[in-house]
């Protein structure tokens, strides 16, 4: 028997760096500069204009080490897609805060 398809679930927050920042799989179309799809689980590229699901997640796929990430550059600073708030990771806690400040259009 086939199962139905389930609706894709939307996204409530996205980080606020690019997938390409944390190393995440291009589209097979080898587009490394893709945006995160208003989809969990998905990413969106402008040259295919679909969203897809990445062949792997970069470091999300293994422990992360937050503070070699941080020496890195890589932020886990995240933008709430419902309140358009930023939301600052703190690594001693693992918790976030909400900032005063707007996330950008």
């Amino acid at each position: 028997m086939n199962d139905p398809i389930k609706p894709l679930e939307k996204r409530t927050w996205c980080y606020a760096q690019q997938p390409n920042e944390y190393e995440i799989a291009p589209c097979s179309c080898g587009n490394r500069d893709t945006q995160w799809s208003e989809y969990k689980g998905h990413l969106w590229c402008v040259k295919c204009e679909k969203d897809f699901v990445p062949e792997h997640n970069g470091v999300f796929d293994g422990p992360i080490l937050v503070n070699v990430c941080r020496l890195m550059g890589i932020s886990f600073d995240r933008v709430n897609l419902e309140t358009q708030q930023i939301e600052i990771f703190d690594e001693d806690t693992n918790t976030y805060s909400v900032s005063n400040k707007p996330a950008d259009p």
